[in-house]
């Protein structure tokens, strides 16, 4: 295509002389070393609750103390070399301090435990009492309206018969046989009263005859006339006993009517105990869980904080992690390690990479991978090689003539006569030509 031309002369013309065999066409780029830093840094969180009743002084003591630091900003590194030794003695305290701290946590787990155990066996027992109530409710409800039926019907039943023994009394007092009874008794009376006023005073024997049938026949119906008040005594009697008992009745209707509203709450109470009776009990026993847990991830915090001190102070040194030149030292002799921070940070000989703005005609002849060679003003007759590691996509150039793109230079093999900021000059290869003749 005509832009391959274009780039294929525009390449020729900047290599101008070749001997017979490969020719390499390239762009070369001027750009300067930075260092990709890797920071080995302290984050271990010493602070204790007993720490806030602590001076400062005394707190100083419960974290690690800088006795010698091995390294120096611009000196090379390699993975093993110390770095810090610590104090004996702040190692001993803080060690002291974390094991002080995991035991408490075992403590405050125990304790943990036997609540959550007491809990759950109160919770237990509040549930099962309340689903007891819950499940008699009804049947206390029902026993309730049932005694005060009872009792109504009873008296209700009394009344019946009361008004039942009334009517037979006045059946009684009305009926044939009665009134035949009445009506000779009554007539046998007058009959006796005549007798006496007819027998002749001259026979004595008439006269007493008379006055003994008389005496008979009065006694007779006098008799009755009291059975007769008796029958309507009784009825009386009975009348007011129902009027009693019908007082009473209201009474118990207006009873029932408190009591069943009583009776009705409790039941109604009683169900809704019931209904909350799983939630609460799950509630209570989420809470005894949530202090249990807590508990364990405090002593499992507190283990793992020791583990980790252990870890990390080992025989008392730190030793590098890796390997590349000492760009910061975070602590001095005598410091204390109070708070997380960068024990030492380093350029990796593996991470040095080359920074350089490409046009964007040479760009797109280039991709990720592509290998080239750099030569630093230094080392003027040395050859490094590198390899490209991105190419942004974004122009660092808009709206000038110039339009380039920033490329990423990974360098290859021994970087430790490199430091940051040494200027280098990147070719980029982007073609292979082949000729038998000398060019122009």
């Amino acid at each position: 295509s005509s832009a391959a031309s274009d780039v294929y002369k525009r390449q020729i013309y900047k290599e101008n002389t070749a001997q017979y065999g490969t020719l390499q066409n390239g762009v070369t780029e001027s750009g300067t070393v930075e260092f990709g830093i890797t920071s080995q840094v302290y984050d271990l969180d010493l602070t204790t609750d007993d720490d806030d009743d602590d001076d400062d002084d005394e707190e100083d003591e419960d974290y690690l103390k800088v006795e010698e630091v091995y390294v120096a900003v611009g000196q090379r590194i390699t993975q093993g070399d110390p770095v810090y030794k610590f104090t004996q003695s702040s190692i001993d305290k803080v060690r002291k301090t974390l094991t002080y701290a995991r035991t408490e946590a075992q403590i405050a787990l125990n304790e943990a435990q036997t609540q959550y155990d007491v809990g759950v066996l109160t919770a237990g027992l509040s549930y099962d009492e309340t689903m007891l109530a819950s499940s008699l409710a009804e049947q206390s409800y029902n026993n309730t309206i049932a005694k005060l039926s009872n009792d109504l019907a009873a008296k209700t039943l009394e009344i019946e018969q009361l008004l039942a023994d009334i009517y037979d009394i006045q059946l009684s007092l009305v009926d044939d046989d009665y009134r035949e009874q009445r009506d000779d008794l009554k007539e046998a009376y007058e009959d006796a009263i005549e007798d006496v006023e007819d027998a002749s005073e001259d026979f004595v024997t008439n006269r007493v005859s008379a006055a003994e049938t008389f005496r008979a026949a009065r006694d007779s119906y006098e008799k009755f006339l009291e059975q007769f008040d008796e029958s309507n005594d009784e009825i009386q009697d009975k009348v007011d006993e129902i009027y009693g008992l019908q007082k009473e009745i209201l009474y118990t209707q207006q009873l029932m009517q408190k009591d069943i509203l009583e009776a009705s709450q409790s039941y109604e109470s009683d169900t809704l105990d019931g209904n909350i009776a799983q939630n609460t009990y799950d509630s209570d026993l989420t809470g005894y869980e949530s202090s249990l847990q807590k508990a364990k991830e405090d002593l499992e915090d507190a283990q793992q904080l020791l583990d980790d001190f252990e870890e990390f102070v080992g025989d008392g040194t730190v030793y590098a992690q890796g390997s590349g030149l000492v760009t910061e030292v975070g602590f001095d002799v005598d410091d204390y390690l109070e708070n997380a921070g960068v024990l030492v940070a380093y350029a990796s000989s593996d991470a040095m990479t080359v920074s350089v703005d490409v046009s964007e005609e040479d760009v797109v002849a280039m991709k990720v991978g592509d290998s080239v060679t750099l030569v630093f003003t230094v080392y003027e007759d040395e050859t490094y090689e590198g390899i490209i590691q991105s190419i942004t996509t974004t122009a660092t150039s808009r709206g000038t003539a110039t339009v380039s793109y920033p490329v990423v230079i990974s360098i290859q093999g021994d970087t430790s006569g490199l430091y940051e900021g040494m200027t280098a000059d990147v070719t980029f290869i982007t073609c292979l030509l082949y000729t038998s003749d000398a060019a122009d």
